[in-house]
Order: C-alpha cells, then structure tokens, then sequence
C-alpha cells in the first residue's frame, strides 16, 4: 500500500500505535522491526496475518499460563556460526539453550491447542526445529551456564588436579605467612591474588626478610605482595593447570559449535518465526488494549462499512481516563464513494477523517480494529492525504500551493482502488476562487472512481455532493441548546456552522447579528432554517433509534437469559435421569447377583421343593419389580411343564394400520410387551411403563387398545431343577432378543457371546438373534459360531410371520 504523503504516520497517529506495539516486545530484533511495520495491499499476506493476531488476543484474553519463548539477540550467535574455527562463549550457548528451550515449550503448547489456535500453531511448525540441539548443549553447562566438569573426561582430570595443587599452594603460603607473622615482618593473616599468582602481603621494611618474587606494592607504599621461593614452583604448576583447563575448556567449545554450525540456516529461519510472533502477540496486545476486534475484509469488495467506530487515540485516552468517546459510524460504497463532511469547528470533522485513515492503515499493516464485528472493510493499494498546514519554507511554498500539489498529485494518479482523506478542502485562499477549484478537483476525484473523505465548509461543495451520484453530504451533529458539539455523524445531510450561533453565545452586539444576516441574504438564512429544522428532525430520529436499540438489546439479554434458564433446567433434568438409571442400574446389578447365586444354589445342591420355595422367596424380597420392554416370545413346549408368562397373556388388541401418536399404547411387533408412548423423538419413541423409560424405534411398535389393567408384573421365566421342580425368578436384566444389523461380522459375534451368557444366567431355553437377511453372510458366520457351542441344541429360522430368515432362533440346554 502506497502512502503519498510524507507525514501519513504523524498525521493520522499511526506512529503511536507503532510505539505502544514496541513497548510490548522484548527482543532487539523485533523492537527495530516494529518500527519498519507498514501497510500491505496483498491478501495473501494480509488475511493470515490478522487471524494469527485474533488467535494471539484470545490466548492472552482466554489462557491461564502462556509459554513465551525467551526471546534474544541471535544475530551474535549467527555472526559466529558462519565463521569456521570461531566458537560460541559458554555464556552465549546458556543463552542460545534458553531461547531452544523456550521455542520447545512454546511449540508443545501451541501443538496442543492447534484446533483452537491453528495458525499460530502452522507458524511454529512451518519451519524444522532440530531439539538435539537442547541435549547437545546441555551436556557441557552446569546449572549455572559454566563448562561443566562433565564436559570431557580430560577437564574433569585437569580440574580435579587444580583442586589439588591449589590447597598444597594454600597450604604453603599460609605457613610463610604464620611464620612471617610471627616475626612481625606481614600484618594481614591471609594470602591474596596479584598477576594471577597466590602472594602474600609484607611490611615494606621487613621485604628483604621473606625471601622470594615482589608481584605488588599498595598504593601507601606500606606492603609489598610476595611470592615466596617455596611457593613458586607450586604457582607455576597451578598456573600451568590453568592453562590446560582453557585450552580444554575452548576445545570443547569448538567442537559443540561447530556441531552447531550446520543447524545455521535451520535458527537463521527460526529466528525470523520468533521475530514475527513477538510482533504478533504485541499487536494482539494492543487489541485488548483498545478492546478491537477482527471485522469482515473483503480484499477486493467495494465497501467500507464502520459500525461503532473508535479513533484508537481516543479510545486509549478514554480507557485511561474512564472517558466516553461517540463512535463514527460511516458507509462508503460503489452509489457513496466520496462523503462530503460539513459542520461547525471543533465539532469533530477532522476525527472522523482521521477514524477512516488510522483504521485503514491499522488493518493493512496487520492490526485488529476497535469496531463492531459487523463493520466490513476492503484492502486498498493507496493512500492519498492532505491534512494540516503543509507549508514548505525549504521548497518557497505557501499552504495553498502546498495543497494544490497534493490535489495535484491525487488528480494524476488516483483510481478505483485508491483511498483519500482531504480536511478542509478549498481553504487557504480567496473562498469564491478556492471553492470553484476544490469544485473542480472534487469533479476529477469522482471520475476516477477513487473513495474518499472530504471536510468542508465550502456551500458549493455541498451543493455538489447533493446533485452528483457516488457523492454525499454527511453533517456534525451540534446541540443546539448547549451550543457544544455532539461528536455523532449524520448522513446524508449537510451541517451547518453555526458561526451565528456561537457569536451570539460569546456575546458579539445583536446589532452586528443583524447587519451579518442582512449581508449574508434571504435564501442563505432561509437554506440555514430547513437546515436547521432537518438536523433537529434528524436528532430526535436518533434518539428514538438509540432508545430502539436500548430496548432491543434489553429484549436480547432477557432472550439470553432465558435461554440459559432453559439450558440450566436440562441439565439439572438430564443430571436427575442419569442419577436415577444409575441407581436402577445398581439395581439391577444386585438383583443379578442375586439371581446368579440363587441359580448356582439350586442346581449345585439340588434342592428340594422346600428349599427351592424357601429360596424363591428370598429373590422376590431382594429383587426390584422392573418390567423391561424387550420382546418376550413365546416359550416352546419341552419335556418339562413351563409356565405362561404374564406378557404372553395379557390379551392385549392391536389396532391394526393405526396412526402412532404421543399418549398412544403401543406393543413391540412379535412381542408381547407394551407400555404408553410418552414422547416422540425424530424415529425413535420414548414408552413408559411401571416408571421405567426406554427408547424404541417408531417402526418396532405398533398401537393397541388401552388395557383395563396398566401394571404389568414383572416377567417371570422357569427354572427346572434336577428333581423336577420349577421355580418362578423374576427374569430383570436377561433379554429373549437382540439386535445385530449392520454389525461387522468380529463386533456381532462378540455381543452374541455376550446375550448368550446372560441368557445362560437367567436359564432362558430359547433366545432370538436379529441379523437381518442381506447377503446371508452376517447369518451364517453367527450360526458357524453357535456351531462351537454345547450348550446351543439347536439354530433355525424364525417363522415366516416372525421375520423369518432375517432371525435366527436359538434353543440352549
């Protein structure tokens, strides 16, 4: 995006904004490039960017802890990975492994979270991110970023014998200074360091007495600092030491950069990703600090739509100060490209220019905008500006010829796709002469397709905007009670000036009024009038639409608040639901267990009829009366006396091809279970019986009449006991049928295996499979495997009437 005007930056106050980003990035490299942030016209850039930047405002909104990465000058650290033999300092690597340990943290935290934030996540992982680097560097510093003596075997040798010599030399130092001491010939009882030797201090009148090497004298004169003859040969062994530790030290320095010096290219890369995500999360700072928003762009639309428009300049101030600013609300389309702004002074002309220009600006260069969410902007590829006094001493040119250059400039390069911003056009000389040149410009402007904002007080220019399509007036609202200005934008309507207004406020003699008016003419005082009836007209229209607003969203909120009523009562309702079939579930769960011992008891003991009552009375005491909806068919006849159960002879009337609705009574086809149809939801209903809710689909049932007799006691199943005695055990959990359609063959046969164990444990005779018909390939790999089984007599179709082919039909023993 071109910017044709020196000054743009100052100008509309982008430069501000451009300081407060700076302020919230660290890193010297992203501080510099702070300030280079300029306007882009491509959308392919642009887009991505504004979406990082919303991701970034909600991680700072929405995030407890977010990692920033440790963010420092690399550029050194490159500098020196691009010179062979050249090494890195074990302070720059303790740095460098801090920044590769920050990026590590950084990007696991945005890889978990990259479906909530996936184009900062894509900018973390665009680039490789070699993390051998953190170990390799690692295994040479300490906790306290020195070369560690782990480094390499040899150091740890060499320093293990620095330690060494160092106490002999210590140790021998300290007797010469006791003994020197002793004859008072030394003050000090310690030794201390001159020319990285170990020495110690003597009298300057006792120094002949203590043989050896004068390193220092003190800047008194009064103490010379000796090393003794015993301890010179240990100072050379430690200082030779020494030496043997640097040269290790620089050695294994060496060697880990130069490991490190073919990932170069791989932190040149990443250097320029961490430099564009500080800048990122510092514009989406700014964001909260101006509560801005992401808009709708259209790069290549042909609208600028604000809605609740703030100048962020004034939306910092007002943050800080507790202030309340108007918003500018404003549209510039293909039938409005150019809006003609009129009004008083001071009344907000020049803001509402400067609102367009700033918030454009922001929004190329990558900047979330302090607007409504509905506004709509599109990218432009210029922006054209002349705004304030632009006199060039330097160049011999006064403001008017100033100005004239600028037009000038817009007048020869100017089209649809360009954006300009004009603050009191035409001004700055003789007005008659002025206006008709402005006029003119304003013509050339309109034939270039351009959009843009014009301030003036110029009439014909108002007049022009009133009779040109693409053109229109737009007015500073003024309260004309308080003589102050509302700061509020009316289109479509030209302002006043009011100058009459205000001199008369100010106390200018009625005299002089008079006389103004007389000079000024009917039709310009008659023009002022209907203006003047039109603008309050036009506020009390706006008063009734704020107060429509006001109450609109008084509705939204009490629609929301009820919304959350009903939520809260679903989920309290969906809370009881689930807590009441979990406990029908433990229920169930203990009248199994019961059942399942009662069983083993009675066929492990074989007991007698007394027994076996005895114990059939204990289950009826522990069992829960549940009457299950599954379908019951009819039991086959054995060898045995079975009894009917209380489904089987319920005598219940189908009422044939009748329609199903809410309230209806309702069987299972082929099945002798019933309830009442409490709810339908989509294809499936919800029947109820003795309490218990169970969902069905809508083509299982069909309607019947209501029963006389509604409580149904619970299904009962024989049990037949070696002795030939039968016992009554209320069947609660056990079903007679499943259902296995469109199962995969591996999934089907492990529920069948499953209904078949329950089955089992209810001493069910005779159980029914549902696979339907199909290929025939789901039935025979479930009969195949019943085939395994002993305890399965037999496997067959079910009755044609029943379904036939598409059930198996299963006798156990």
């Amino acid at each position: 995006m071109k910017l044709i005007h020196p000054h743009t930056y100052e100008k509309l106050g982008f430069d501000i904004i451009l300081q407060r980003t700076e302020k919230y990035v660290s890193g010297p490299e992203a501080k510099e490039r702070c300030q280079s942030l300029s306007p882009t016209s491509d959308p392919d850039i642009l887009i991505p960017e504004l979406r990082r930047v919303a991701e970034a405002k909600n991680i700072w909104e929405f995030e407890d802890h977010f990692p920033g990465a440790y963010y420092m000058a690399i550029e050194p650290i490159l500098q020196k990975l691009q010179v062979e033999g050249d090494y890195l300092s074990a302070r720059q690597l303790s740095q460098f492994l801090a920044w590769l340990k920050g990026i590590k943290t950084l990007r696991g935290f945005l890889e978990k979270k990259k479906e909530i934030y996936p184009l900062l996540a894509s900018l973390a992982y665009e680039l490789p991110f070699s993390e051998r680097m953190i170990p390799m560097i690692g295994a040479i510093l300490d906790d306290h970023g020195n070369i560690s003596d782990k480094a390499s075997p040899e150091l740890a040798r060499i320093r293990k014998q620095i330690i060494s010599s160092g106490e002999s030399l210590r140790d021998t130092l300290n007797r010469v200074l006791r003994w020197a001491h002793e004859k008072g010939w030394a003050q000090d009882r310690e030794a201390t360091i001159r020319n990285d030797r170990l020495v110690i201090p003597v009298r300057a009148d006792s120094r002949g007495r203590v043989p050896g090497f004068v390193h220092d004298i003190s800047q008194s004169g009064n103490t010379v600092y000796v090393e003794p003859t015993e301890a010179l040969n240990l100072n050379n062994q430690l200082r030779e030491l020494q030496i043997q530790e640097h040269n290790e030290v620089v050695r294994i320095l060496r060697e880990v950069t130069a490991k490190l010096r073919e990932f170069a290219p791989e932190i040149e890369g990443f250097q320029e990703v961490m430099i564009r995500l500080e800048l990122i999360m510092a514009k989406a700072k700014v964001a909260l600090d101006l509560n801005a928003t992401l808009p709708t762009v259209n790069p290549a639309g042909q609208k600028i739509m604000l809605r609740d428009a703030y100048y962020p300049l004034l939306q910092l101030k007002a943050l800080e100060e507790k202030m309340t600013v108007v918003p500018l609300n404003l549209t510039l389309d293909p039938g409005r490209r150019i809006v003609v702004i009129s009004g008083p002074n001071a009344g907000g002309k020049s803001v509402s220019l400067k609102v367009v220009g700033l918030l454009q600006i922001m929004l190329q260069t990558g900047f979330l905008l302090p607007v409504d969410e509905g506004s709509e902007f599109r990218l432009f590829d210029a922006l054209y500006m002349d705004i304030g006094d632009e006199q060039s001493i330097e160049s011999d040119l006064s403001t008017y010829t100033s100005r004239l250059y600028q037009w000038r400039q817009m007048g020869d390069n100017m089209n649809r796709n360009s954006l300009f911003l004009v603050d009191e056009f035409g001004s700055g000389t003789d007005p008659t002469q002025g206006g008709a040149i402005a006029e003119s410009f304003l013509e050339r402007f309109v034939n270039q397709r351009a959009f843009g904002i014009i301030t003036t007080h110029y009439g014909n220019l108002k007049d022009y905007a009133e009779v040109t399509s693409g053109v229109i007036n737009a007015a500073m609202q003024f309260d004309t009670q308080e003589l102050k200005p509302t700061y509020f934008l009316m289109e479509g309507v030209p302002g006043r000036s009011y100058a009459f207004e205000m001199a008369r406020r100010v106390g200018v003699h009625q005299t002089i009024l008079k006389k103004a008016r007389r000079k000024v003419g009917v039709d310009e005082i008659e023009t002022d009038k209907l203006l003047k009836e039109l603008e309050k007209k036009s506020q009390q229209l706006n008063k009734l639409v704020a107060e429509n607003k006001r109450k609109e969203n008084k509705l939204q909120q009490l629609v929301e608040k009820n919304e959350r009523r009903e939520r809260d009562l679903d989920a309290q309702r969906k809370h009881i639901i689930r807590d009441a079939k979990e406990e029908a579930k433990n229920l169930i769960l203990q009248a199994n267990r019961k059942i399942e011992t009662t069983i083993r008891e009675i066929r492990e003991t074989q007991a007698e009829k007394e027994r076996t009552r005895k114990l059939r009375k204990e289950l009826m005491n522990a069992t829960p009366e549940v009457e299950p909806l599954e379908a019951l068919p009819e039991l086959p006849e054995k060898k045995k006396k079975k009894r009917v159960t209380q489904s089987e002879s319920s005598g219940v009337e189908v009422l044939a091809g009748a329609e199903i609705v809410a309230g209806d009574w309702v069987k299972l086809k082929n099945a002798t279970s019933y309830g009442q149809l409490v709810d339908i939801q989509g294809k499936k209903g919800v029947i109820e019986t003795e309490g218990l809710r169970v969902n069905v689909k809508l083509n299982q049932l069909v309607k019947i009449r209501p029963p006389k007799r509604q409580k149904v006691s619970a299904p009962r199943v024989a049990v037949i006991t070696q002795d030939d005695h039968e016992s009554e055990i209320p069947m609660t959990n056990a079903k007679l049928e499943m259902d296995v359609m469109g199962m995969r063959v591996e999934k089907a046969l492990t529920a069948v295996d499953k209904f078949l164990d329950e089955a089992r444990v209810a001493g069910l005779k005779r159980v029914r499979v549902l696979h339907g018909k199909g290929t025939g390939a789901l039935r025979q790999a479930i009969r195949d495997h019943l085939a395994m089984f002993s305890f399965v007599n037999r496997t067959a179709d079910a009755p044609v009437e029943d379904g036939g082919a598409g059930w198996t039909v299963i006798d156990l023993d």
